[in-house]
């Protein structure tokens, strides 16, 4: 493979386009941009599958200004795939035709098995996934299901079912009704009713959303109601709001365009009819869809590896650290870690990677400067593109670093129990890190220690460590634990 290969990867979607540029390094992908258009190309279909005029012109004008985003690249390191609204339009070659006179590339439109295996892939490949995930993919003008034994899709369907498409038949923006959506609800069903037998054979242990149309609800859960978890009860409540408004104007939610917000209606159908169909009690999005298994089918990058470890040697090589002590601090966690079962408390799998991710990486702001290093870590963390981690776990690690020394800064979600639970991984870490004593290269330090609701006790065993130092600095974390809350006390036997 040629060191420094840059590729391109572009999803022509019924609601948006989007193009990534990467380059290949040393075995790495590392995402250079990434762009989106919105140009709804699904609202341009007409009952005969004619694209119209207006639906081509915003096509082609995206087109025009995404290929003067990278330079001339050879025809085998740029790849475009269209999906459902150039699948149906009867008039496709003249999109064709008009595309290639600004961008001189082959547009390959993909049926819908094939969108759904790349779908898959660019998930898999950027996600750490359970043995058996299902993924369900709502877009402009058609619904991917797929089942998925980690990094290999089992069985996989393509709806002409999407967001955009049943927005524009059932809902008027200005006149959300009850009985548009009921309408809009039994096609929905009916749909999704002739896969669902086979689906719901197989026991997946994840459920993820991939596209804009479901990251869109997730925005708008959020700023209506606090939380971006997307269950049934509340993909009913936002109906009820929705109709309630009756104009989507009047939906009471900011910084989301009135044009994206056009599909909402349709979008909160289409998932709803999942939800009851395949009884799902719950969804999470996934950042990564068609566009990265677009990309990852040019890349030679990845295939067959442990992504998230991936992710962790390219930024530590960036941003060199200590691993020596890294490994000492991991060390010492798990010997704290191990006594929690006894106390009735459990961590996660992703609980433990997530904690052990952050101490890999809780340096890295050395790269900037040693004076507050936390937050140049954190920095780093929040703008560098972690692959294999999502959205959720990315913001774990990033707040694990930003507050694992001196004054702990909370985010506002501590105020839950979530929050709560995140405070015990956040002790965990502060506790490893102070008790590897900075740099002098020493075994694990005996401890027991103690967790209740707000208060922790360290009891610690006489060691050839240097006594005035442990104590020194867990007389200090008494003060910043207790800042926040927490009543911390300490005894050395």
């Amino acid at each position: 493979m040629t060191d420094n290969k840059h590729i391109v990867a572009m999803d022509l979607g019924s609601n948006s386009f989007h193009l990534i540029i990467a380059k290949e390094h040393q075995g790495q992908l590392i995402i250079l941009d990434k762009y989106k258009q919105r140009v709804s190309l699904a609202t341009g279909l007409n009952n005969d599958n004619v694209l119209d005029s207006g639906a081509i012109a915003r096509g082609i004008h995206c087109l025009k200004q995404f290929g003067q985003r990278f330079s001339r690249l050879p025809h085998d390191s740029v790849k475009i795939v269209a999906t459902q609204s150039l699948r149906k339009a009867v008039n496709r070659q003249d999109f064709i035709d008009a595309a290639y006179k600004v961008l001189p590339y082959k547009i390959e439109i993909i049926d819908g098995k094939t969108e759904a295996s790349l779908i898959y892939q660019g998930v898999a490949q950027t996600h750490t996934l359970k043995p058996k995930t299902l993924v369900i993919d709502i877009g402009g003008g058609s619904t991917e299901f797929i089942i998925g034994n980690q990094v290999e899709a089992v069985l996989k369907d393509s709806l002409e079912l999407g967001s955009g498409q049943l927005s524009k038949r059932y809902f008027n923006p200005e006149a959300i009704t009850k009985e548009s959506f009921a309408q809009a609800y039994d096609v929905a069903l009916t749909q999704v009713s002739s896969i669902a037998q086979r689906y719901k054979k197989y026991s997946w242990q994840l459920a993820l959303g991939t596209s804009g149309s479901i990251k869109l609800i997730q925005q708008v859960l959020k700023q209506l109601y606090g939380s971006n978890k997307i269950t049934k009860q509340r993909l009913k409540q936002l109906r009820k709001q929705l109709i309630n408004c009756g104009k989507l104007t009047h939906v009471p939610i900011n910084n989301i365009p009135e044009e994206k917000l056009t599909i909402l209606p349709g979008a909160v159908t289409i998932l709803l009819a999942c939800f009851e169909q395949l009884n799902l009690d719950e969804l999470s999005h996934c950042q990564a869809a068609l566009r990265e298994g677009v990309l990852y089918s040019l890349s030679h990058s990845y295939i067959d590896s442990d992504t998230r470890q991936q992710t962790i040697s390219s930024m530590l090589l960036r941003y060199p650290t200590d691993a020596d002590y890294n490994r000492r601090v991991i060390k010492q966690l798990n010997h704290i870690t191990q006594q929690l079962p006894l106390q009735g408390i459990s961590l996660t799998t992703e609980e433990l990677d997530c904690l052990t991710t952050a101490i890999q990486l809780h340096e890295v702001g050395l790269s900037i400067n040693a004076k507050k290093r936390q937050h140049h870590s954190a920095y780093i963390i929040k703008h560098s593109e972690m692959l294999g981690f999502s959205s959720t776990q990315k913001q774990l690690i990033h707040d694990l670093v930003k507050s694992h020394r001196r004054n702990i800064t909370l985010p506002a979600e501590n105020k839950t129990e979530l929050g709560k639970h995140q405070l015990l991984l956040l002790v965990l870490m502060r506790l490893a890190i102070l008790c590897a004593q900075g740099r002098i290269n020493l075994p694990v330090i005996p401890c027991k220690v103690s967790f209740q609701l707000s208060s922790v006790h360290a009891r610690f065993q006489q060691t050839s460590a240097p006594q005035d130092a442990l104590i020194a600095a867990l007389s200090k974390e008494k003060e910043y634990l207790q800042a926040i809350g927490i009543e911390f006390s300490y005894s050395v036997a």
